[in-house]
């Protein structure tokens, strides 16, 4: 497949995509999502049982 010619006129490509059911007008963002975080879990700090290796 070849790429023969392109359309730049903005007119005939919102025709287009109007007859293609492509074209929205641009809409604002919508509004940002209040976020909660909750933990899942209690918060358990870090043990380390593993003992020390001497090395010498």
């Amino acid at each position: 497949m070849k790429v023969i010619s392109f359309i730049e006129q903005p007119s005939v490509i919102r025709r287009i995509r109007k007859h293609l059911e492509l074209w929205e007008d641009p809409r604002p963002p919508p509004e940002p999502l209040e976020l909660v975080c909750e933990p899942d879990a209690e918060y358990i700090p870090w043990q380390d049982d593993v003992p020390e290796i001497e090395v010498g």
